[in-house]
């Protein structure tokens, strides 16, 4: 419609709008910049809404730029819609103002750290008191205050401490600035970019009563446990353990002696904005402000052998097993996955051992007798020996299984046990599964895929699924800025650090690590498939090679298998967090369109609800005040004329010059009333034989309300019609036809004349009744018939737009009784789409003239 002026200027305006012209043309001005306006909002709720519904990533930047972005334009539409009108509706502004208060609030609220103490004591923390000082100091106070389970004596380093320390040092405004507009998938921006906050953090220091807090309660533990206590200081950040894991994300510091214990704060402190710490908390939807870092300080376990506990299988949740990794020393290598743990699997019900895999272990981590950890090698006769033996086996299942009826949920249980066989609760926290039961391993593949070799069989399963990409082999110190977008990640081992390209890799096989990992956490948090503990990847696997990962039956193939590249479900790994549910709140008051009937009592500023029922309004009104449609105007007054034809629409035209042949004094027009090159083509689709505007199609009513109910329907010989006004502008080669249809709205703008290089068609459809996954299939059924009619396509959610320029007249007249059939053919089929299966048969049946898209009768069913 932008060429409407121009078009305008060419006709010969008949005398239907001559007195009214110098009018007519001002207020169009206001006019056409609601509709730009109108369609520039609707398409950044479409790309909001496809953002949210992508499954894909994305920044709250992103949407609080897009959300600023279409209330400006809501603002403009309303100032536009008054000028037009003369100030007929003062209320949307007001509207406007309170709907987008209410959506910036939302998308800008600061997360607030309660004042607390700076320091805790162990055992005065509960679940209840997670704020202040994150899920994993809460919970070790959980264990042993509510459970009643041994764990380490120590405290808690609380949120609001960090929050002290980083305002004292002026930290959160430079921090922002160096964080701001960073794209954590520029990995080598990223670790650039981590570096120097870090390096700031560790610049800086602690307020005095900070210091003298901390140094406080290491004292008291001190005389408590004796003159030589160590101390594990672990995060506890806010957010941890919660719906994201993050596990392995952030630093633990282990063996840390009083007089070192501020500079293993600020490591901590600092390990919250480290590469991959911070690539993960972008990615799953955290705001920096969502997590700050507390941290548990506890008094280090000289253990004798440690590991991790799984309450459930996490890639089958109706595997009644509990699976146990253990090694000899302290637990880090087995979280991090550089060392061949053992493994245990228990039935859960008789808790008879299922598997039992004693691996070699040839080192084991203990404590430095000075300050930190050391690696030393394990004694000749435990090195096949298992950790284990059958009552530590049965306390730990004892000991998991109140902690899981405890929680009411599976459990991800870090344990150590010590030089005196006491056994130790580090760490409890909810176990991230799969969620979904999987098939058992399928015997005799060799032969089903007999043209793809399988270059590597066995190892464990962390993380379920196929892959297929080129191998890409790294050795222990790789450099990992050089992994290719889709490759394979094949490694020696498993590691928190690959996190910071977990987005570009398919899948990721490794000769150690195990299910029990932080990797095989955050694997199954992002659906990776990995394959761990294979024992020869990276020396079996050649480096460029296509290769297909089949995880589940723990196969690796030369090649591309296609029968086992089923297509993936999409999962967001944002779900659930901060960002997430703030988008989806803003949402809510951006996108449900509740003004469907300008009849209604509630169709005023008044009863705009959201950002699209006052684009709606705006549009409506904007129609009526251009077209002077109020019922309270005399007839004389009105511009436009009611057209009369045996379509269930209520079409009004504005005629700018050769686009009627009837009386200009006439109030309504007939279909031999039109001479309109392009609104004739049109109408000779929307008027076809075969296509059916009255009666219902086959709908599927499951999983919606069907909001178009019977009035859709009605017999317009009746006196009904279908949806709201709609607007054709005409000329005797110009056509802008708007019209709203229930619940979507389509345009068609276009001129078709002698002129091969001024004609054009553009088509622009959004919206429906039905959920958004089914208003998407609709959309992509138009985008797909769109294209095969040679249109130009930009496809969105349910949003389509199609673009057609310099062909002849034919061709235009052609294309657009197409479109006129395609408008009534597809009017409800949002209803209708349950599967993007069925979208090829659908744009089949339409280019054979099925329009009601009725399945073949059968031989018998003619009998």
């Amino acid at each position: 419609m932008l060429k409407f002026l121009d078009l305008f200027r060419k006709s010969k305006a008949g005398t239907r709008i001559s007195a009214d012209k110098g009018i007519f043309q001002h207020k169009y001005e206001s006019f056409k910049s609601i509709l730009a306006g109108n369609n520039r909002a609707l398409e950044i709720i479409t790309d909001l809404e496809h953002t949210f519904y992508e499954d894909k990533p994305f920044t709250m930047a992103y949407v609080l730029a897009q959300s600023e972005i279409l209330i400006g334009e809501v603002y403009n539409i309303a100032e536009d819609l008054n000028t037009l009108s003369g100030g007929k509706y003062p209320g949307l502004f007001e509207s406007a103002e309170r709907i987008g208060v209410a959506i910036l609030s939302e998308l800008e609220r600061k997360k607030k750290i309660m004042t607390t103490g700076l320091v805790l004591p162990l055992k005065e923390l509960g679940r209840e008191r997670v704020s202040e000082v994150g899920g994993k100091a809460a919970n070790l106070g959980e264990v042993f205050n509510r459970v009643g389970l041994p764990v380490p004596q120590g405290f808690a380093i609380t949120a609001y401490a960090c929050q002290h320390f980083m305002e004292y040092n002026k930290l959160p405004d430079l921090i922002e600035s160096k964080l701001k507009g960073l794209d954590v998938n520029d990995t080598e921006n990223l670790v650039r970019v981590s570096e120097e906050v870090q390096a700031l953090i560790f610049r800086s220091v602690l307020p005095p009563d900070l210091e003298k807090a901390i140094l406080q309660a290491a004292e008291e533990l001190r005389q408590s446990v004796g003159p030589d206590v160590r101390l594990a200081v672990r995060s506890s950040a806010t957010s941890e353990d919660s719906e994201a894991s993050f596990a392995g994300q952030h630093s633990t510091v282990l063996n840390v002696t009083p007089e070192n214990l501020i500079h293993a704060y600020k490591q901590v402190v600092a390990s919250t904005f480290n590469p991959r710490a911070t690539f993960y908390r972008r990615s799953k939807g955290y705001l920096d402000q969502d997590v700050i870092m507390s941290m548990a300080c506890i008094t280090m376990v000289d253990a004798k052998t440690s590991g991790v506990m799984y309450t459930v299988d996490p890639n089958d949740s109706s595997h009644a097993a509990i699976m146990i990794s253990a090694v000899w020393g302290l637990g880090v290598s087995a979280v991090d996955g550089s060392v061949a743990t053992d493994f245990y699997q228990i039935d859960k019900k008789n808790r008879g051992i299922e598997v039992l895999e004693v691996a070699r272990k040839e080192t084991l981590i203990r404590p430095d007798i000075r300050y930190g950890l050391t690696e030393r090698p394990v004694a000749d006769e435990l090195k096949t020996m298992a950790c284990l033996n059958q009552a530590q086996i049965e306390v730990l299942v004892d000991y998991g299984l109140k902690l899981e009826k405890h929680y009411g949920v599976p459990l991800d249980i870090e344990w150590a046990i010590d030089q005196e066989d006491k056994l130790y609760i580090l760490q409890a926290r909810p176990l991230k599964f799969a969620g979904e039961a999987i098939s058992q391993p399928v015997e005799g593949l060799e032969k089903e895929f007999a043209n793809h070799p399988i270059l590597l069989k066995g190892g464990a399963s962390a993380s379920d699924g196929v892959a297929s990409g080129l191998a890409y082999v790294i050795t222990s110190d790789h450099n990992l800025l050089n992994i290719p977008e889709g490759s394979i990640l094949i490694a020696p081992q498993t590691s928190p650090r690959y996190v910071s390209i977990i987005g570009r890799v398919q899948a990721i096989v490794t000769d150690v690590g195990s299910v029990t990992g932080h990797m095989a956490s955050v694997a199954r948090e992002f659906r990776i498939p990995t394959l761990v503990g294979t024992g020869t990847a990276s020396a079996t696997i050649p480096h460029g090679e296509e290769i297909t990962v089949d995880v589940r039956n723990r196969v690796v193939y030369r090649g591309r298998v296609e029968p086992l590249l089923k297509e993936k479900k999409k999962i967001n790994p944002m779900k659930g967090s901060p960002t997430y549910k703030y988008m989806q709140s803003a949402l809510q008051k951006i996108a449900p369109l509740n003004l469907i009937d300008p009849k209604q009592h509630n169709f005023k500023p008044a009863g705009c609800q959201t950002i699209h029922d006052i684009i709606r309004f705006a549009h409506e009104m904007s129609m009526q005040e251009m077209f002077r449609m109020s019922d309270d105007l005399a007839a004389e007054e009105n511009i436009a004329v009611r057209f009369r034809s045996s379509l269930p629409l209520n079409i009004y035209i504005v005629d700018l010059g050769g686009g009627l042949s009837a009386d200009p004094a006439a109030r309504e027009v007939k279909d031999e009333d039109v001479t309109s090159v392009p609104f004739k083509a049109l109408l000779k689709g929307m008027t076809h034989k075969d296509v059916q505007w009255l009666g219902s199609t086959r709908m599927d009513w499951s999983g919606f309300t069907s909001i178009l109910a019977e009035s859709v329907f009605r017999d317009p010989q009746k006196g009904g019609e279908m949806g709201g006004p709609s607007y054709a502008l005409i000329s005797s080669n110009y056509l802008n036809f708007s019209s709203r249809l229930g619940y979507h709205f389509v345009t068609v703008d276009t001129y078709c004349g002698p002129t091969i290089n001024d004609n054009y068609i553009t088509f622009y459809f959004k919206g429906g009744a039905a959920d958004i996954q089914r208003r998407s299939r609709r959309a992509l059924l138009l985008a797909s018939i769109l294209k095969k009619l040679r249109f130009k396509v930009e496809h969105k959610g349910d949003m389509v737009k199609g673009e057609l320029k310099k062909y002849d007249q034919d061709i235009i007249q052609d294309k657009l009784d197409m479109l006129g059939r395609l408008l009534g053919a597809v009017r409800l089929l949002d209803m209708v789409l349950s599967d993007d299966g069925q979208i090829d048969w659908y744009v089949n049946e339409f280019f054979k003239g099925n329009y009601t898209f009725q399945p073949p009768i059968s031989p018998q069913s003619r009998q």
